[in-house]
């Protein structure tokens, strides 16, 4: 039967309506989210404080979901994975990209992230889960600094960790998929995370981050995320049971242990200097040998030695600093106070190395290294301990390879291994416990600027004319 022109052409109109429907209709599928279609990965630790911040998280989400009488989303937390290098997210993506594949939206955060869930749906809500889509509260350089490798490009933009990183199903997929391929990070460091991260995703797959004021940095009421701050789990510990020791050699006992007494060791605490030489304006010094490099040996010799101070004096937990390391006592004893000084634990800023060829994770030393006094003591009666070549670097080894076989780490983000202009402002919202390297900075007016105000009721230290 011949169709007339005009009735084929309404035919024609009809058919393009039906099909325009169909289009909006899928569209608006992968547009809608529901709480049920949101994965959220807490990248959390295994020791007892973060881990019950973590699952207070999970259970806070839960009850989110439950007011508002929906489904709630699938919280992970990455400790329970057991997946080496969860920490730096990118690990992760093929196991996700497997477990959840009729998910629409993964946020990563941290587990003092606080989520509020209706809000944040409405965030995803702005943008479609079949784009390669990813979000965050955007932070950049405004110098080159040294935890990027002295980056020049001051255009990079990079995620806040601390208020949490959406991304959609297609770009996890496309980028599990590149991982799956054999386009795995090169790099044999990892230091920031979320940077490493954003230029993975940029390079494979060229998606810019779109920046979400909604995922705060400071609380505000249309915050959908923002970082919960820290506080103390009880009173203050006191100085009495920390044992501070301070890594030096005889040519920085003018030029940086003056500093240190001038600032952060100005307080009544138990300090050591250990160094290579004697000195009679240094009397709290002990000689251990040095290394121009590397330090394992020297560090090692600093740990037997405050193995025997720690049983001596019954010091609950042993700080090594270096000498051009720059804290606030008083936020570090804060942050004892949710630790169980009883247990193995070395607490202060995590690196990877290798983290994708069978590597480690370790804590950098300028930043600062708290470990327990039963790690200590653990750590010098092993013969798996001792250094290899006394120039291997100290970190690496004594507080990465070895502790994989001893003790517990954990990171706290309150430690830097660069100065303060090395981060964003608003990577610094958290009130910092250290900072580290005196390059081209006076270091006195960063202790001011940033520590002083919260160390001022700490007791004074009887400073004799004889001493630096």
């Amino acid at each position: 039967m011949q169709l007339d022109k005009e009735t084929e052409m309404g035919l024609l109109r009809k058919l393009a309506f039906l099909a325009c429907i169909s289009f909006i209709a899928r569209t608006n599928a992968t547009c809608t989210v529901e709480f049920k279609d949101v994965i959220i990965l807490i990248l959390s630790q295994s020791d007892g404080y973060h881990a019950a911040h973590a699952v207070q998280m999970k259970n806070s989400i839960q009850d989110q979901a439950d007011t508002l009488d929906k489904e709630p989303p699938q919280v992970v937390l990455s400790h329970e994975l057991n997946i080496q290098g969860s920490w730096t997210i990118i690990p992760m993506l093929t196991y996700l990209s497997d477990q959840f594949p009729h998910g629409k939206w993964f946020f990563f955060c941290l587990e003092n992230t606080v989520i509020r869930l209706q809000k944040l749906l409405n965030v995803f809500e702005k943008f479609c889960s079949s784009k390669n889509i990813w979000i965050g509260h955007i932070l950049y350089d405004h110098q080159p600094t040294i935890i990027h490798h002295f980056s020049d490009n001051k255009k990079f933009k990079y995620p806040n960790l601390e208020s949490g990183i959406g991304m959609t199903i297609t770009l996890l997929n496309s980028l599990a998929k590149e991982i799956r391929d054999g386009k795995e990070p090169e790099q044999d460091f990892s230091i920031d995370a979320p940077y490493e991260f954003a230029k993975f995703i940029l390079t494979n797959k060229a998606a810019k981050l779109i920046h979400m004021h909604r995922l705060c940095v400071v609380s505000a009421e249309n915050c959908a995320t923002y970082p919960r701050f820290f506080h103390s789990c009880s009173s203050h510990i006191a100085p009495k049971d920390v044992y501070f020791a301070v890594k030096t050699c005889a040519k920085y006992h003018v030029s940086r242990i003056s500093v240190v007494k001038k600032t952060w060791a100005k307080y009544k605490l138990n300090i050591g200097y250990f160094s290579d030489a004697a000195d009679k304006n240094l009397p709290e010094a002990y000689v251990v040998p040095n290394t121009t490099t590397g330090h394992c040996a020297k560090t090692y010799a600093i740990l037997q030695e405050a193995s025997k101070i720690l049983k001596k004096q019954n010091f609950k937990w042993l700080v090594i600093v270096d000498d051009d390391t720059i804290l606030s006592v008083s936020r570090l004893l804060d942050l004892l106070t949710c630790y169980n000084p009883e247990s193995s634990l070395a607490i202060g800023e995590r690196y990877g190395y290798r983290i994708w060829k069978r590597g480690y994770q370790y804590l950098t030393g300028g930043a600062g290294i708290v470990l327990s006094a039963p790690l200590v003591h653990e750590l010098v009666s092993s013969d798996s301990c001792e250094c290899p070549f006394a120039t291997i670097p100290d970190d690496m080894y004594l507080f990465g390879h070895c502790l994989q076989h001893h003790g517990q780490i954990v990171h706290f983000s309150m430690f830097h291994q660069a100065q303060p202009g090395d981060y964003p402002n608003a990577y610094l919202t958290q009130e910092p416990i250290s900072f580290h390297r005196f390059w081209n900075f006076d270091p006195e007016a960063i202790y001011n600027d940033w520590f002083a105000a919260a160390d001022q009721h700490l007791p004074l230290a009887h400073l004799s004319h004889s001493e630096l």
